[in-house]
């Protein structure tokens, strides 16, 4: 479903992308672990189309993929990791808004709505303005918009900042869900204990580049590591050292 081989970026000198490689498949949920500037924020970026790369290729269904090609763009929606939302909208205007801009059509807008509210448990904020929420409402809107558009990627940068555990306990059952229904998922996270939960596969990426990916029940066998916690120090320390070596 997305076949992404060799993605370079630079923001002045510094290469904050060497050669992200890596496929994901329809269904997949795949972990993208990683430091503080390892890269992730950035790959996500890219997908999104909020930046353009200097070098490599996306692939997503077959078609080449860049941030101008809007017809694929509007299968992919984007939990980024610093919310930007209409604060003078109420919460259901934001919805609506975003649905227009993703052409779903009004018949099925109130169902979605209504669910959505319901589901992620911000009733009582419907119709007040955004600008009065909390950083977690805030989070609760922005997954539920990006989730009400039925993506058939789905980006999301640390998605469950600010959200307490039951609803967080709710959206990785929900996105088990729609996985089952052949939304693919790419996660960025520092939670390792939520990427184990939930992915399929996992990619650790240090420095700019992905240095172990694969299925997350395999690659802890093979490093004889009982916890995927235990899995990314020991994998993030053997490569710091071979770096300074």
């Amino acid at each position: 479903m997305l076949e992404i081989t060799g993605l370079r970026k630079k923001f002045g000198k510094r290469e904050a992308l060497k050669d992200i490689t890596f496929s994901l498949a329809p269904g997949e949920i795949y972990g993208l672990l990683g430091p503080n500037g390892a890269g992730k924020t950035t790959t996500l970026k890219i997908l999104a189309g909020l930046l353009a790369p200097d070098g490599g290729s996306v692939v997503m269904d077959g078609q080449l993929y860049h941030r101008e090609h809007h017809e694929l763009k509007k299968r992919i929606a984007y939990v980024p990791d610093q919310p930007f939302l209409y604060t003078k909208l109420s919460g259901e205007e934001h919805l609506n808004f975003f649905m227009d801009l993703y052409k779903i059509p009004y018949a099925r807008r109130k169902e979605k709505i209504d669910f959505f509210f319901t589901y992620f448990e911000f009733e009582e904020y419907r119709s007040e303005l955004v600008e009065n929420y909390s950083a977690g409402t805030r989070q609760k809107l922005l997954i539920s918009q990006a989730l009400a558009v039925e993506p058939t990627l789905l980006l999301l940068d640390e998605p469950l900042v600010s959200i307490d555990p039951l609803v967080g306990k709710k959206f990785k059952r929900h996105l088990k869900e729609i996985a089952g229904k052949g939304t693919a998922v790419l996660f960025a996270t520092h939670i390792l204990t939520l990427a184990q939960e939930v992915c399929l596969r996992i990619g650790i990426i240090v420095d700019g580049r992905i240095i172990v990916q694969g299925g997350l029940a395999e690659l802890m066998a093979l490093a004889g590591q009982e916890s995927l916690e235990e899995f990314y120090f020991k994998t993030v320390l053997d490569h710091e050292k071979l770096a300074e070596a």
